[in-house]
């Protein structure tokens, strides 16, 4: 009995003798949702996996900015540069007056 069935279904019997030839509409419908279904939920896989590479990413490169943003406060401190200006031997000095305005009269 059960070889029987198995048969009808997998040999396309039951599609020919059953009242699935009444459904066949209904089938078709069920069959473009299963589709659907399929190809929404592989979409959705593609773009969390987008999502977690983006995220790392973004991580990376906010840790690479603050490295970056730290070693640049720090070179820009006065004394660094000096150290700096003194290990290439530049013969720039610190200014000993403070920098003034510039004004300019209109006749």
């Amino acid at each position: 009995m059960k070889k029987r069935i198995i048969e009808n279904v997998l040999g396309g019997q039951i599609l020919a003798k059953g009242n699935f030839t009444k459904h066949w509409r209904f089938i078709l419908y069920i069959f473009a949702l299963v589709i659907l279904y399929i190809s929404i939920h592989f979409g959705i896989r593609n773009t969390m996996q987008r999502m977690t590479r983006n995220e790392e990413t973004l991580r990376n490169l906010r840790s690479e900015y603050m490295g970056k943003y730290t070693r640049l406060l720090y070179t820009g401190k006065r004394g660094e540069i000096e150290k700096l200006l003194e290990k290439n031997s530049l013969d720039l000095e610190a200014p000993a007056t403070p920098p003034s305005r510039v004004k300019l009269e209109e006749d």
